[in-house]
């Protein structure tokens, strides 16, 4: 099988000739790689086109999907307002102001955010258009929307990106926040909990402006050519325990408008997948009723196991993740285990290997790869 027909079975349900691998890094862990026989000329996101002495952390693994990313945001300037020791403060063109560690993966404190209240909202919702101007840079890219700090390509350099991916028969796949996601990055996330309480109109209001841009991009991109294998909406909607709000809730505001998104793919025939971290077990059904078939990462601390919940969602909902990030940089007993007992109970199809966070640079490369070894096996 190719990549793609690995994946395309593993999310129906259907037998792989074995198990898909996709893994995410920490920004910082290929670099300590490198002091552990990690070859130099490998990189975090992929080289630059033309650039054929160097290759992605993706393609050195040869995992089996490929990820390129779409800018659904107001593109307000992006630019770093300071840098003290180890941290630094920088304006997202999402609308809000960041504090993290530089050039390294580490906690995010959220400083101020663009949209205040409904005044400056009403100023900027302008802000949420795609341009038809043909000079105007793409709004995808194959580096992460997160930290973009480089220029994003011109629509034809972005089509030889894609081109550059869907040569290798990878599953490729279009990544991108959700409503609730993008709306919170530039309203602030405890403001948006408070709205949607009292303000449920104008929390729909903003977050179908982000739908609407969303699916003209999605367009954009399919007309250019690029067209994904699957869809993957970024929205955090679960605690440590449960749901940030109630289902009903959700689906008071939100669940229309990501129907309406799910109804685009099933027409153009792209899979539809969801990012929820904590645990939102609660709302899987009614996601699965706007179109979701595969969900990530199902974080072990949070209560999840998909090998308790396999048969209720079997058909319904495949699995990307599940594997627990606490015990990767431990022993190997522990996550051989983990390993083993998901890859013998999902061999029949609905599991795609991941971890339920990303790979941190105090796993060895030594265990990383040993780990994609047994699945692979």
């Amino acid at each position: 099988m190719t990549s793609k027909e690995r994946v395309k079975a593993a999310i129906n349900w259907q037998k792989p000739d074995r198990i898909p691998v996709h893994e995410d890094f920490w920004e910082d862990t290929p670099e300590v790689w490198k002091e552990q026989g990690f070859p130099s000329n490998i990189t975090y996101y992929p080289p630059q086109l033309g650039d054929d002495k160097r290759q992605s952390i993706d393609n050195y693994f040869d995992f089996d999907i490929a990820v390129m990313f779409l800018d659904c945001s107001p593109r307000y300037e992006q630019k770093i307002l300071s840098h003290e020791g180890e941290n630094y403060i920088y304006e997202d063109r999402y609308g809000y102001t960041a504090e993290k560690p530089w050039k390294r993966s580490g906690s995010i404190h959220y400083v101020s955010v663009k949209t205040k209240g409904k005044e400056v909202w009403d100023k900027d919702k302008k802000r949420w258009f795609l341009s038809s101007d043909p000079e105007e840079s793409a709004r995808i890219d194959d580096h992460n929307y997160f930290e973009h700090f480089v220029d994003y390509p011109s629509w034809s350099d972005a089509k030889k990106k894609y081109d550059r991916m869907a040569g290798k028969e990878k599953y490729i796949l279009f990544k991108n926040y959700g409503p609730w996601e993008a709306t919170w990055r530039h309203r602030d996330f405890s403001n948006l909990l408070m709205d949607i309480a009292l303000e449920p109109e104008w929390v729909l209001e903003m977050g179908r402006t982000h739908l609407e841009l969303t699916l003209d991009v999605l367009k954009k991109c399919i007309s250019e050519g690029m067209k994904p294998d699957g869809y993957f909406m970024v929205d955090d909607l679960g605690g440590s325990t449960g749901p940030l709000m109630s289902p009903n809730m959700w689906n008071s505001v939100y669940k229309e408008m990501v129907k309406e998104l799910g109804d685009f793919l099933k027409e153009n025939d792209i899979d539809f997948w969801m990012h929820s971290c904590g645990n939102a077990e609660p709302m899987y059904d009614d996601l699965i009723d706007c179109g979701v078939k595969v969900m990530n990462p199902m974080q072990v601390m949070a209560g999840l196991d998909i090998r308790g919940i396999k048969e209720k969602y079997r058909n319904r909902l495949a699995f990307y993740g599940n594997i627990n990030a606490h015990i990767l940089d431990g022993d190997w007993e522990p996550l051989h285990d983990e390993l083993k007992s998901r890859k013998e109970m999902f061999s029949e199809g609905g599991w795609i290997c991941h971890t339920d966070h990303s790979i941190p640079p105090t796993m060895s490369l030594e265990q990383f790869e040993k780990m994609i070894k047994l699945v692979r096996s």
